[in-house]
């Protein structure tokens, strides 16, 4: 694999300190290339297979260092759908049949279609992947008695 030294520079730039980690693995292993090695040989220094160092190597020809990050849409698709989610949870949760003032994680997963099937951790990750903080419920106790405050300041320690 032949370099110029602009790419060589930006290679060794990006195996010092490129962000994500794996662009740093990715920059060494053509660098690697680039010093003569051959394919299989920085396979098994890497831990790699060879067609992803012939993959690394036609990426970063064809694309630069933009070639060798991990591209938009990798994956497996999220089952959840942040929108249905968000509009479930903005509304009460006495609208769609369950008879609580507050939602649970557990009655999310029973009545937002996208979320039926995933534990009560999962909701939990999903709001948050949403913008939404899961705090739980504290109980608070009250008196409509006017003097209730003066009294409780006697035995309580607040």
């Amino acid at each position: 694999m032949e370099l110029s030294e602009g790419q060589q520079k930006e290679l060794v730039q990006q195996a010092r300190s490129g962000q994500p980690a794996y662009v740093r693995v990715k920059a060494l292993a053509l660098l690697n290339r680039a010093d003569g090695r051959t394919v299989q040989e920085v396979a098994r220094i890497f831990r790699v297979s060879r067609p992803s160092v012939y993959l690394w190597e036609r990426r970063y020809q064809q694309r630069g260092i933009a070639g060798l990050r991990v591209q938009p849409g990798r994956g497996r698709k999220a089952r959840a759908d942040l929108a249905e989610v968000t509009e479930y949870v903005r509304q009460s949760p006495r609208r769609f049949g369950v008879n609580r003032n507050r939602w649970t994680l557990a009655s999310l997963a029973a009545v937002v279609p996208s979320l039926r099937g995933f534990s009560p951790f999962g909701v939990q990750l999903v709001l948050a992947r949403a913008g939404f903080g899961y705090k739980r419920g504290q109980p608070h106790l009250h008196s409509p008695d006017p003097q209730y405050a003066a009294k409780k300041g006697r035995w309580s320690r607040r």
